[in-house]
């Protein structure tokens, strides 16, 4: 299956952080196998760092299970390097999940190492693996645990030893799970092979890696200089089951217009009887997460014909057809031929797109997107803002419930204002390259390219004076006069000026709608540069940073908020209780134990004592204020932390997703963050057994918790 004529080499490095400018690696792992899976040669090591790091970070220990001791007598890389550099040669390939980071550290020490190419396991699972929590590797790595093929490939790289699924912590399992990884997507690209011998055709057109290191032996698919053509996705379609549940509250018999007080109607009661007597409902949410916990309750009573507001795009069959036969395929494009056939196999309607060359290749392959009427619709608030400016929308004759009504000024704040990213617009210029290059459009390409390069110029430069806003200032968000005729912007201004230009050049080339497409995101953009702007500084690493740019507005007027919903809306509200009521009927539950604790020495002792308690397993501090989050963090590691709890931190320990799919598992947990990630973990099914408030902005405490009561699943009790 593998060619013979390579090396295959797995490397995986534990640093003390992810910046390889700053940090350094302090352990190393290197497996070498061959085409039968069987490990050649192997090599592992702690390593010292060369600076003088008296106490290892308590994220980084805690992450890696790596402690001082382990390192403090490890030799330096360089006294190694003999034994590291052997496994790597003209004809290596590097395999490894996200291997672009271990790959860099390799080469911050040995600059002049030599590999043939690197896999990327993470690229690998994003083509052949659908709709995981995460791709995360021990994520995957637990989730495949029950697909028997992988767990034979796991348990033949472990055959010295057993597999507990309850080891937490265990470096050695996390070093050699991509390799397993590989196996299992090297594997499944064979039966994908098997199934499709077709695969063979755009295999042997591949002009690089996957060419030279797969080797089937399939039959290639018959006709000759005939053209290919491949099965369409199972079209997707709405379920049809008829309602039936409870009917307690029916829309027509309340005014519309009003706001309801609804926190003392169970959420369950309220979501079916809204759903049984209104077929042509759309019931409006805060978050996407609040949305899913309303979907889940009405998958729990069988209800599956939901749809949601916003549309999908399906494949043109002849412009994928074009796409299939044109004369060479590159690696990103071999492989999105592979995600269609295992999305084919599965029998799904619609294809996931992970990356940006998912996107370019999806652009040019899509149907106009469509829009399936449902009887019941979620959707969030800015979805619902969205259809509502439609003047055509398909649901324009539904009843509308819109949850949360308290939070509707923050969200219609943020829909008028919503933020443009510059980066945004240059990915799409790729996307319209891509497109333009596929067709041999020279003319288009020409004109592409120089507008690309242009606004390159123009995003550096409005980016380097926007710089100074931040000079000396603490904030990630500052608001300033309109930046177009601004002085302190007059190089960004200079470049304004060459912009009609462009679009005169753009219009005589480009296909109406891809040219409307992009002007729409350059007038956006000149619209939020007109008035009053929000600047916002994102991080994407620890030394760099880029801005993204909103209109700031303030929105207040109830009457003009109100001008953009049709006549048959309610508006339902979770605490304002001076409003109606929309039943009658009191209905008062305690869904979850809370308890406010305010000292970060107390919520230690209160959660050690609270583990005695055999009976609890979920503890949730809700804390808003990340640095607190972090110094608890800090506390329960230093003082005490038992090896068989978990400690889970938003946006600290791990990603928000591997921090859910973590916090999934049967283990002891102790979970720090904020609102929205609870209620993101109750919309996943995990209970919480207690939840302690250790800091809320005080103006926020009321709503928060009694939303937090709203939402919580009544198995948390």
């Amino acid at each position: 299956m593998l060619s013979d004529k390579y090396r295959y080499v797995a490397m995986d490095f534990e640093t003390t952080w992810l910046d390889v400018s700053k940090d350094e690696a302090i352990q190393i792992w290197i497996v070498e196998i061959d085409v039968n899976w069987n490990i050649v040669n192997q090599y592992k090591s702690f390593l010292k760092p060369e600076k003088n790091i008296s106490e290892l970070k308590s994220l980084v220990a805690y992450i890696t299970w790596i402690s001082l001791d382990d390192i403090q007598s490890a030799p330096s890389i360089f006294q190694v390097q003999d034994e590291i550099l052997k496994f790597f040669w003209e004809n290596t390939i590097v395999i490894g999940h996200n291997i672009e980071f271990d790959i860099n550290f390799l080469k911050k020490y040995f600059p002049d190492v030599k590999y043939f190419d690197s896999i990327d396991t993470f690229y690998l699972a994003q083509n052949l693996i659908h709709y995981p929590l995460s791709y995360a590797l021990d994520v995957l790595v637990e989730s495949l645990m029950t697909n028997k093929i992988f767990k034979d490939f796991f348990l033949k790289l472990h055959w010295w030893e057993e597999y507990d699924e309850n080891n937490i912590h265990d470096w050695l399992y996390d070093s050699q799970n991509a390799l397993v990884l590989f196996m299992y997507e090297i594997d499944r690209i064979g039966t994908l092979f098997s199934k499709y011998p077709v695969l063979n055709n755009f295999l042997d057109k591949n002009i690089w890696l996957y060419h030279k290191i797969l080797n089937y032996q399939a039959d290639r698919a018959k006709g000759g200089n005939e053209k290919i053509s491949v099965p369409a996705l199972k079209k997707q379609l709405p379920w049809s089951k008829t309602l039936k549940t409870k009917q307690d509250i029916v829309l027509k018999n309340y005014k519309i217009w009003e706001r309801y007080f609804v926190w003392n109607v169970d959420l369950s009661q309220l979501v079916m009887s809204l759903v049984s007597w209104n077929k042509d409902i759309i019931m409006s949410f805060a978050s996407v997460a609040k949305l899913n916990i309303v979907k889940n309750i009405l998958n729990d009573a069988w209800i599956k014909n939901i749809g949601f507001a916003k549309g999908y795009a399906t494949i043109n069959q002849t412009k994928f057809s074009r796409f299939l036969n044109k004369g060479t395929f590159s690696d990103n494009e071999f492989l999105f031929i592979i995600k269609y056939f295992s999305i084919l196999m599965n029998e799904w309607s619609v294809i996931e797109l992970n990356t940006k060359a998912d996107y370019k290749i999806h652009y040019y392959i899509q149907d106009e997107k469509k829009f399936e009427k449902y009887p019941v619709v979620l959707t969030t608030h800015w979805w619902l803002y969205t259809i509502l400016q439609e003047q055509a929308h398909k649901y324009r004759n539904y009843d509308v419930c819109f949850f949360d009504t308290e939070m509707r000024y923050k969200w219609y704040n943020e829909y008028l204002s919503k933020p443009c990213d510059l980066y945004s617009i240059l990915n799409f210029l790729e996307i319209l390259f891509y497109k333009y290059s596929l067709d041999e459009q020279q003319d288009a390409i020409d004109v592409l390219e120089r507008f690309a390069r242009f606004f390159e110029v123009f995003m550096w430069v409005l980016f380097s004076e926007t710089k100074q806003l931040f000079v000396n200032n603490p904030e990630t968000k500052v608001t300033v006069n309109p930046i177009l005729e601004n002085i302190n912007f007059y190089e960004t201004n200079k470049l304004v000026l060459q912009f009609p230009d462009y679009k005169s050049l753009l219009q005589e080339c480009l296909d109406d709608g891809d040219f409307q497409a992009l002007w729409t995101k350059i007038d956006q953009l000149f619209t939020i540069l007109t008035w009053l702007v929000d600047v916002q500084k994102i991080m994407y690493n620890q030394s760099d940073f880029y801005f993204t740019y909103a209109e700031s507005i303030k929105y207040t007027n109830w009457d003009e908020f109100k001008d953009i919903f049709p006549s048959w809306v309610y508006f339902l509200s979770d605490f304002e209780k001076w409003y109606p009521k929309l039943l009658d009927q009191e209905f008062w539950w305690k869904n979850l134990l809370m308890k406010k604790i305010s000292n970060q020495d107390s919520v230690v002792e209160f959660v050690n004592n609270w583990l005695s308690d055999n009976n609890w397993k979920v503890c949730f501090i809700l804390s808003t204020v990340k640095a607190e989050s972090k110094e608890l963090f800090d506390k329960f590691f230093e003082k005490w932390l038992p090896n068989d709890v978990a400690l889970l931190v938003e946006n600290i320990t791990w990603s928000l997703w591997k921090n859910v799919f973590k916090a999934k598992t049967k283990w002891t947990k102790i979970i720090i963050g904020g609102y929205s990630f609870l209620i993101r973990l109750f919309s996943n099914w995990i209970n919480i057994d207690i939840c302690v408030e250790f800091n809320i902005i005080w103006k926020m405490s009321k709503y928060l918790l009694d939303d937090i009561q709203r939402y919580a699943r009544k198995n948390n009790i």
